[in-house]
């Protein structure tokens, strides 16, 4: 199967994934093992398949490379959710399936349809309490302002950009981002993903899921009809010395890859580095692992992330996210999307990447006038950062300056040095303040610094502050509240382009295998269901591949997981009511 964009002389991004085998009679084929499920990939979407598998009787096996939560792990622990969820009840906000569904036809804009939409909300309510149920704990303090990432102290706030103008003129604004509260990890300021992935899995243990070792899951094995009957994974013995020392080396090239950007001064020696001990591994896979054969009886879920850290890949895909700071995981490798078109899977929005343009906090900055290469504003600053990187790099080259003026620029400072910024939130703005920033006594000398068409930026600040003093509408429909009057002088632009090395974008591979919305089965390219063949997570095209705002992804992991479940066991799109019968 020819991947989507694949051409002569393009990158063999994948090369250890392999052609699917085709077995003339799955019972009579050998097997090492037997199960009803096997789940390759055990973040977010694959935890929550083997779960739900699990609570509605299947036999499942579990298999990853990392065996560490991929991305969901990772992350700030935010699942988006809404409808009259229990939380938002005891916290006393008001919600609606209707709401929450208006806002995200917004935001999807049709990625998939009406009707998948609306039983994601309608099912959203009945997540959280599923979650809940595992061992997943909520917390009702809110944080009721706008934020990229609300303070450790908060858990439920605005995740998305529902309390903008644009928005809430559509579907009245609710808090819908849900922070997994954790003792231990608020102490920290780190882990929260992990108090959302660890009770999953620990509840899947004692549900009868079976972990594999680290295990590379290589090809999907299929019968003559076409179905998808089981997997082929490479790994080493348990307990063996190898399989100990391969563990080191993985988690010291996976350590290495997340300290720093590979923009950041020094950040592509690490990235040096982490592929050297990389390279210590895979010599010690090529020499010791053994093939292991799993029989999936109802199917097999891929849920292996996306394709972010592959780097070839995007380059090749979507090149004008490459000089992006990758988000997720080493295991975003794409493997997952691969084996799915081994099996004849067809994908889609391969070159949709999420970007984060995050100016909020310090709220100074989103107050201020956000502009692209000739001084003219694109967007409303107080969108949520997906929404205002979609727009700077999908129509304006990714080029972005923030102008601001010598009152906004001290109020940064102090939002800096008073507001409790975490660390990934301050040090980045910190930097940038100091070092991607230009300055100049007045607009037009501003101009000539930075190559914008003076009449056109003067223009702009005037329309800008107009609006700010409410004399007249923001074609953006910014709020006049969420804007501040650029007055006196020296003016700053500061750099917040995909390009700027040291306030980096972060970026999220959308793309993935596309599935039957009703049941999660991967889909021809003809439209038709490969049998015995599922996806969820970010390894498929999901509620938020159009535009991610905080949680979604998680959230749509967990649905798009107990979708799978729910079909293998016989139950159809039925996954809220049968989380609720077996509860």
């Amino acid at each position: 199967m020819i991947a989507q964009n694949d051409r002569p002389g393009s990158p063999n991004w994948l090369s250890k994934v392999e052609a699917a085998e085709v077995v003339a009679n799955a019972d009579a084929a050998h097997w090492d093992e037997t199960v009803d499920v096997a789940v390759v990939g055990y973040g977010g979407g694959g935890v929550a398949a083997a779960l739900h598998a699990a609570e509605l009787g299947l036999s499942v096996v579990a298999l990853d490379r990392f065996n560490c939560g991929g991305s969901t792990a990772m992350n700030g622990g935010i699942v988006y959710a809404g409808g009259g969820t229990a939380i938002q009840k005891q916290a006393g906000f008001e919600d609606s399936t209707e709401a929450m569904f208006r806002y995200l036809q917004l935001e999807t804009q049709g990625v998939v349809s009406d009707e998948t939409l609306r039983r994601f909300c309608e099912q959203s309510p009945a997540l959280i309490d599923w979650l809940m149920q595992h061992g997943v704990q909520f917390n009702t303090t809110t944080y009721t302002g706008k934020t990229s990432y609300p303070p450790l102290d908060y858990y439920l706030y605005h995740s998305d950009s529902s309390l903008s103008g644009r928005y809430s003129a559509v579907s009245r604004p609710a808090p819908r981002g849900h922070k997994v509260y954790s003792p231990i990890q608020n102490k920290t300021g780190t882990g929260f993903g992990a108090a959302l992935w660890g009770p999953l899995r620990e509840s899947a243990q004692k549900h009868g899921v079976k972990e594999m070792p680290p295990a590379e899951v290589r090809k999907l094995v299929m019968d003559e009809s076409g179905a998808v009957v089981g997997v082929i994974a490479l790994m080493f013995e348990t307990g063996t010395k190898v399989a100990e020392q391969h563990a080191k080396y993985r988690a010291l090239s996976r350590k290495l890859l997340l300290a720093l950007p590979p923009s950041f001064p020094g950040g592509s020696l690490l990235w040096k580095l982490a592929d050297y001990y990389s390279a210590k591994a895979e010599a010690l896979e090529k020499r010791y692992r053994i093939e292991y054969r799993i029989r999936a009886r109802r199917g097999v879920v891929l849920s292996a992330g996306g394709f972010i850290f592959n780097r070839p890949m995007v380059e090749a895909l979507a090149p004008k996210y490459a000089p992006g700071m990758p988000l997720g995981n080493p295991g975003d490798d794409g493997s997952g999307i691969r084996l799915g078109q081994t099996a004849g899977g067809a994908v889609s929005r391969m070159e949709h990447i999420s970007a984060w343009r995050f100016v909020n906090p310090p709220v100074a900055l989103s107050r201020a006038m956000l502009v692209n290469a000739k001084g003219a504003r694109f967007c409303d600053e107080a969108w949520y950062g997906s929404a205002i990187a979609y727009e700077m790099c999908e129509k304006h080259g990714g080029k972005g300056w923030l102008i601001l003026d010598k009152a906004l620029y001290q109020q940064a400072w102090q939002n800096v040095k008073n507001d409790g910024l975490l660390p990934f939130q301050r040090d980045p703005v910190i930097l940038a303040l100091l070092f991607q920033r230009k300055k100049a006594a007045t607009l037009d000398a501003l101009a000539a610094k930075m190559g914008f068409d003076p009449a056109t930026l003067r223009e702009t600040v005037r329309q800008y502050n107009a609006a700010a003093k409410g004399e007249q509408a923001d074609p953006f429909e910014k709020k006049a509240t969420d804007m501040a009057v650029l007055g006196e002088g020296p003016y700053y632009a500061i750099d917040v382009s995909i390009t700027s090395r040291l306030f980096p974008l972060t970026t999220l591979s959308m793309g993935g295998l596309v599935v039957n919305e009703e049941t999660g089965n991967v889909k021809r390219a003809d439209g038709t269901d490969i049998p015995g063949l599922y996806a969820a997570g970010r390894t498929a095209i999901g509620i938020c591949s159009h535009l991610y705002v905080s949680g979604l992804s998680a959230s749509d992991c967990m649905f798009s997981g107990k979708r799978a479940a729910a079909s293998m066991a016989g139950l159809g799109a039925q996954v809220a009511a049968t989380a609720e019968a077996v509860a």
